[in-house]
């Protein structure tokens, strides 16, 4: 009884996070709750058991990361990258696009794809605009390349953090198992729209000498040198955080807290910049899962996955990541990653070694790819579209009519990319599986 009771909350709490009813970490804030409240009456999930599940070291990494890209892009740096990118480009569609999304790929390494996006979608909005060139498929393209970078490392994105924290793995790790195929991905990102640039092409495409400003606030120079040194020092710390016998949550918190002094944030940016809501929104889901997990939800399920398998370690590494694919396009990453790390980890004990977690991350990937509730920073990006457009509504004859940035839109380009991407993902994980 208690674990349908916890199910429903579960089910009942993602619901209301796609109807977009309440801010997120008080949707889960609330289902936390019930679910330690059906836990503690029914003896199932007492509240030691559910502080216990919180990876407190994720909540670290988020926390220092958050407060590191708030510093840089306070610095200028992302967009001071970004508008050269865009001056290279000359004007040119293809340019444009591949520039753009190398710079995005780039930034994502380090920086979440929030913020990564809040810096570039605008500045791709005011260049398409002035060389007269859609700017919704770019802007896309960019989402995927985000998620490729954020997918490339452990301090990209939150869902690698969690894997990290449950896993036991290592910055090393992750660039060793996921960064040279990620590479193969951004490659296979940039051939799809080639072949089929006579859809987002203009007609006439209008080629810019020179680009010009594209109206971006002034950066702050020394904030920036100040923000690049606390950033090429915790990139030090991680990559020797193996051999030094180091955590990363340590090193992302303190790397925070120096974020936060040098960056002089005021009272209003303080919440923000250290992606508070972000660490309530997954402590609270991590007691969810942990819900899930001690009512024996995720045990069942895993052996499911045994038993369909037949003891074929790549098989069952695949079948893990085309579900948590298709998962990701109705919860979104995060959420995504929270549920099947715990499988993952008991799989990874049955001996599937490193593979399960590569298989998971990548799977993550493409399904936060495939459809823009899957994406982390997918409804802020439209959302900064559909502003920029009131303000430049000229913008609008550049988009072919029914191709405005719509979920339709997104999945017009996103679901064929998934297929990709999982189609890539899954003869790299079947020849990295012992």
């Amino acid at each position: 009884m208690a674990a349908a009771l916890i199910v429903l909350v579960f089910l009942a709490s993602f619901v209301l996070l796609y109807r977009g009813i309440l801010a997120e970490f008080q949707i889960l804030g609330g289902g936390a709750a019930l679910v330690l409240a059906i836990g503690a009456t029914s003896g199932v999930y007492p509240l030691g058991m559910a502080f216990d599940s919180i990876y407190f070291e994720t909540l670290a990494m988020i926390f220092g990361m958050s407060a590191l890209s708030a510093l840089l892009a306070r610095a200028g740096l992302f967009a001071h990258l970004a508008e050269r990118a865009a001056r290279n480009s000359g004007g040119g569609a293809r340019w444009v696009l591949l520039m753009m999304v190398l710079v995005t790929y780039a930034v994502s390494l380090a920086a979440n794809s929030l913020a990564t996006m809040v810096v570039l979608v605008p500045i791709t909005l005011n260049l398409c605009r002035r060389v007269g060139l859609n700017p919704v498929p770019v802007i896309i393209a960019e989402i995927v390349a985000a998620n490729l970078g954020g997918a490339s490392t452990m301090i990209g994105d939150f869902p690698n953090m969690i894997l990290a924290s449950v896993g036991h793995l290592h910055f090393n790790d992750f660039i060793a198992g996921l960064m040279p195929v990620c590479l193969v991905l951004l490659a296979a990102l940039l051939v799809f729209y080639e072949v089929r640039a006579g859809d987002w092409h203009p007609v006439s495409p209008a080629v810019a000498a020179d680009v010009g400003p594209l109206d971006r606030a002034p950066g702050d120079d020394g904030l920036m040198r100040a923000g690049i040194m606390i950033a090429v020092a915790t990139v030090s710390l991680l990559v020797l955080a193996g051999p030094l016998d180091l955590r990363p949550g340590p090193i992302a918190f303190l790397a925070g807290l120096a974020a936060l002094v040098v960056g002089r944030f005021s009272e209003d940016e303080l919440l923000h910049a250290c992606g508070a809501t972000d660490v309530l929104f997954f402590a609270a889901l991590f007691v969810m899962v942990g819900g899930l997990l001690a009512a024996g939800v995720l045990d069942t399920t895993v052996v499911w996955l045994e038993s369909v398998t037949r003891g074929h370690a790549g098989v069952r590494a695949v079948l893990l990541m085309w579900l948590a694919a298709a998962t990701t396009l109705f919860i979104g990453a995060g959420s995504s990653a929270a549920v099947f790390a715990p499988m993952a980890a008991s799989l990874q004990l049955a001996g599937d070694s490193a593979a399960a977690w590569w298989a998971l991350s990548l799977g993550i990937m493409a399904g936060s790819s495939g459809a823009l509730y899957g994406a982390t920073a997918g409804s802020l990006a439209m959302n900064q579209y559909v502003q920029f457009v009131r303000r430049h509504p000229e913008t609008l004859a550049t988009v072919p009519e029914g191709r405005d940035f719509t979920h339709r839109e997104y999945m017009r380009w996103g679901m064929p990319l998934m297929g990709i991407f999982l189609g890539v993902s899954t003869v790299y994980i079947a020849v990295i599986t012992p």
